[in-house]
């Protein structure tokens, strides 16, 4: 039997505008967008007849232009600590069946917390994610990215939990090189007819694209950012982050500054911790310089089996990660420890690979 959705657009690749002017072109009425809007997200029908106050000929019409689609699960990982949950989702567009879109559900305390993927694959290179390793494939649609959002909201759902709290756009690629489809996920995600969340509930985070966190703070959509930063030194930082390279630590210290100027929340450096070369004396005073003045904390994270920094490490002092988040303390620079979820199922941070992997189940 053919598939009639085949040509249709996914309703769900639309911007708020977008389908607002789409429903508008087809003569409904203006309120019919928060109904349609609050289907979709709220209520995530799979269907376009469970809109049971929309009538049934506007259902027609609507049915007659578009798709209705979620990202099929080709698997769902439990870690073994209840923590976290790893989702492997069919790319909705035309990608080789071996990649498959990866997001993560965190669990801690009252939060949960989706930890949501831009892109499939990464082209910045940095040497302790295993995302680098595919390379850039291709930016994730509107629809891919929210699709990330109900099908782990009807996770949620299904174990009669709550729904998402938070929202991180800390998985599989750079977000802000996919700006316009990550602006549009933010406005759903924070509409009254969407996901209903406050936007400094998202984070987003970035390499440090110079360019992309000045055009975020000149948008204003009051999202929190996160910064990778990962060392003091240009010259080791270049060695880790190829994207240095183009804009090494004062240019991005600079954007973040700037950043802070537009947002109450201030800044977050995320800081992989390399025992013994980043963590140390010098490491205190050069952050403590660097970040003077600056509305920032950073959050430390321990190296997870990834890439090859990791490869060449073993298991990590979690004493000495804690004293040197002590020494930044006692300099007057907030720092904290981020409590790895999900390393057993390869969904901590730096371990999304986006590929198929029988250790995964995905085949």
């Amino acid at each position: 039997m053919p598939d009639h959705n085949q040509n249709k657009s996914l309703m769900t690749d639309l911007s708020i505008t977008e389908l607002g002017s789409a429903l508008a072109e087809m003569g409904e009425p203006r309120f019919r967008l928060a109904q349609v809007m609050k289907w979709l997200y709220q209520k995530r029908i799979a269907s376009f007849d469970e809109m049971t106050n929309v009538s049934k000929k506007s259902r027609e019409k609507i049915a007659g232009r578009f798709a209705l689609k979620k990202p099929a699960v080709r698997c769902c990982l439990e870690s073994s600590g209840g923590d976290a949950v790893k989702f492997g989702l069919e790319p909705m567009g035309n990608t080789a069946d071996r990649h498959v879109i990866e997001c993560v559900l965190l669990f801690d305390g009252k939060r949960r917390t989706a930890c949501v993927s831009s892109q499939l694959g990464c082209g910045l290179g940095c040497t302790f994610c295993e995302t680098a390793k595919l390379g850039f494939i291709r930016n994730l649609s509107l629809a891919e990215i929210m699709g990330q959002l109900l099908v782990i909201n009807d996770y949620l759902e299904s174990k009669k939990d709550h729904l998402l709290t938070n929202i991180v756009f800390m998985g599989m690629g750079e977000a802000l090189f996919n700006f316009e489809a990550v602006r549009a996920a933010i406005e759903i995600i924070t509409s009254d007819n969407g996901l209903v969340l406050a936007p400094w509930r998202i984070t987003i985070s970035t390499a440090g694209v110079v360019p992309s966190i000045e055009k975020l703070a000149a948008a204003g959509l009051g999202v929190q950012l996160a910064i990778s930063l990962n060392h003091y030194s240009n010259e080791k930082r270049d060695a880790l982050m190829p994207i240095n390279r183009k804009y090494p630590i004062e240019k991005v210290i600079d954007a973040a500054r700037n950043f802070a100027h537009t947002n109450k929340h201030g800044v977050t450096f995320e800081y992989v911790v390399l025992e013994g070369e980043n963590d140390t004396p010098e490491a205190v005073n050069a952050l403590v310089k660097m970040l003077h003045g600056l509305r920032c904390k950073i959050n430390l994270i321990p190296l997870n089996a990834a890439g090859g920094v990791a490869a060449a490490g073993g298991a990590q002092d979690t004493r000495r990660i804690a004293a040197f988040a002590q020494a930044l303390f006692d300099r007057g620079i907030v720092a904290t420890v981020r409590k790895s979820r999900g390393r057993d199922i390869c969904g901590a941070c730096g371990q999304l690979a986006g590929r198929l992997r029988k250790a995964d189940r995905y085949a």
